[in-house]
């Protein structure tokens, strides 16, 4: 597993104010980025999990000692490499489901973004130089965790990418690797296990040197 920089990372699983998804957090390094510029409180996971409240609980300290706290992409325990994706489903924005399944075959790259989150938004036009780069070596998937599918429509008719992107509605994907963090980019094999996850920020050189270690693809953008 791959840790961010101190800054790259914007959000912690949390809870969305709805009970579900990664909660947003103030990146301090966009002023105004998010949409009041102030930290959104956590609500209580309704499904019970000890796991986001402990988070929150560590965050609150840090940012209290003047601490900065860097989200991290942890893998929950059972859910190491090789854990098998391919069942995993998700919306697809043409319409039906989709499941990693369809991209067993090539190396599979899954970015975890979200519109209300800056450094998300920062690394698109990088996934998408390196995505045509790679041309085919590699598949590129962009999965949204926003709590609606326009929101995420209207950021990829923003940015321009072309890979494919898709709705993370239950989160079924996100959680499946274990991520806490926001953005999490996760490296899939031929077959359709986990091969690594990093958290946070990627540019055109990091996210090259990270798909090679993890993936075997030699290619520099």
């Amino acid at each position: 597993m791959a840790v961010a920089t101190p800054t790259a990372c914007c959000t912690t699983n949390l809870g969305h104010p709805n009970g579900r998804g990664p909660h947003r957090v103030t990146d301090h390094g966009d002023a105004g980025a998010a949409e009041d510029g102030r930290a959104t409180k956590a609500e209580p996971d309704p499904r019970g999990s000890i796991r986001p409240r402990l988070l929150a609980g560590i965050a609150v300290v840090l940012a209290a000692a003047g601490i900065a706290f860097v989200a991290q992409a942890v893998l929950e325990p059972g859910a190491g490499d090789g854990t098998d994706l391919s069942e995993l489903t998700f919306d697809r924005f043409d319409g039906g489901a989709g499941t990693l399944a369809d991209y067993e075959g090539t190396p599979l790259v899954v970015n975890f973004f979200a519109s209300w989150c800056p450094p998300c938004v920062r690394e698109m036009p990088d996934f998408q130089e390196v995505f045509e780069e790679l041309d085919g070596q590699v598949v590129f998937l962009g999965l949204s965790q926003d709590q609606s599918a326009q929101a995420a429509l209207n950021l990829v008719e923003r940015t321009g990418v072309t890979y494919d992107v898709g709705w993370d509605p239950d989160l079924e994907v996100y959680e499946a690797t274990g991520s806490i963090a926001m953005p999490t980019t996760a490296l899939v094999s031929p077959t359709g296990e986990l091969v690594d996850t990093f958290a946070g920020a990627l540019d055109a050189e990091s996210l090259v040197e990270f798909i090679e270690d993890g993936l075997g693809i030699a290619a520099r953008p």
